[in-house]
């Protein structure tokens, strides 16, 4: 793992007591949605980071938040993003594209011009050491092998690089560098939290790792996101195992009553209903208790009821 080190004198968020807490949010493509509504629950409570960790889709989010004032209002904002936001904008898939990439002609599906849109239009610093609250990037370098985790450096680049899936989007060159997602070795960085020094981490993933698929993936994407999704669970596990006894884990539920694929955007509102809900009686009823939340387990709310839930926006 190479880290790039924090530039000197970049803002840092003061707290009068408690902690000193990170957000790790990790990806999960289309399932990134949930994490508007996880938070909005913790900023309802009063829970804020002292630093963001993310990679991959929770890596656009992070650095959404970190535009931003930590509010309520922030969420409902990233939560609006995500009701706007369609498949064909991020990954434009065609005929055309698949045979190409398929002949080796590229080393890639879709070209990223619609997630770079994405970010600029809604990212407001243009390095990440200059965000609000301390944000620190995780991506994979395909020439070494490893991670790296940005603390500083052009923004557009670092997050379009921490998001690009290998195979579907181009790798990301900056200097030397050739990056992808950093979700294909790390996809919920808490080691990253760890080593900069947080003392309770609050995990954003966007899959509950013990519950089996509702569904096999269908189709060649979603398929290799499932693939990479996987990957990411036994990762976490070993952290949580690791880490465990270091620090306070926070592990929020993520819920998806219909199995949606990390390829579906259709479904961003129902994802974060269930998220925000979940993840509001998760923080009642843990008040405060590590081991109650660690081991709590919420019942997702039913297709019936999961319309009715307090709206976000």
């Amino acid at each position: 793992m190479t880290r790039i080190p924090t530039q000197r004198g970049r803002p840092s968020t003061t707290r009068v007591s408690g902690p000193r807490t990170a957000f790790v949010l990790g990806g999960g493509a289309s399932l990134g949605a949930m994490q508007a509504g996880m938070l909005r629950a913790l900023y309802e409570r009063g829970i804020f980071p002292d630093f963001l960790v993310a990679t991959s889709a929770g890596a656009l989010n992070a650095a959404f938040v970190a535009s931003r004032p930590q509010t309520a209002d922030t969420a409902d904002q990233l939560a609006e993003v995500w009701h706007e936001l369609r498949r064909e904008q991020i990954f434009p898939l065609s005929l055309r594209a698949l045979l190409v990439g398929l002949a080796g002609r590229r080393d890639h599906l879709v070209p990223d011009r619609g997630l770079r849109h994405l970010l600029a239009s809604h990212v407001e610093f243009t390095d990440v050491a200059d965000a609000a609250i301390p944000l620190h990037v995780v991506a994979f370098d395909l020439s070494a092998r490893s991670e790296v985790l940005f603390s500083q450096g052009p923004a557009l680049e670092i997050l379009t690089a921490a998001a690009s899936i290998p195979g579907v989007f181009p790798p990301v060159r900056i200097g030397e560098r050739s990056l992808v997602d950093g979700g294909v070795a790390n996809n919920t960085p808490i080691s990253h939290a760890v080593e900069l020094g947080a003392e309770r981490v609050f995990v954003m993933s966007t899959r509950e790792s013990q519950q089996a698929p509702a569904r096999m993936p269908r189709g060649a994407l979603a398929t290799a996101m499932d693939g990479l999704c996987q990957l990411g669970d036994a990762r976490l596990q070993l952290d949580l195992d690791r880490h465990s006894n270091d620090v306070e884990l926070i592990v929020l539920p993520a819920p998806n009553v219909l199995g949606v694929e990390p390829t579906n955007f259709s479904h961003s509102k129902r994802l974060i209903k269930e998220s925000l809900s979940a993840t509001r009686a998760f923080l009642d009823h843990g008040d405060g208790n590590r081991a109650a939340r660690r081991e709590l387990r919420v019942v997702p709310p039913s297709l019936e009821t999961a319309d009715e839930l307090p709206s976000v926006a």
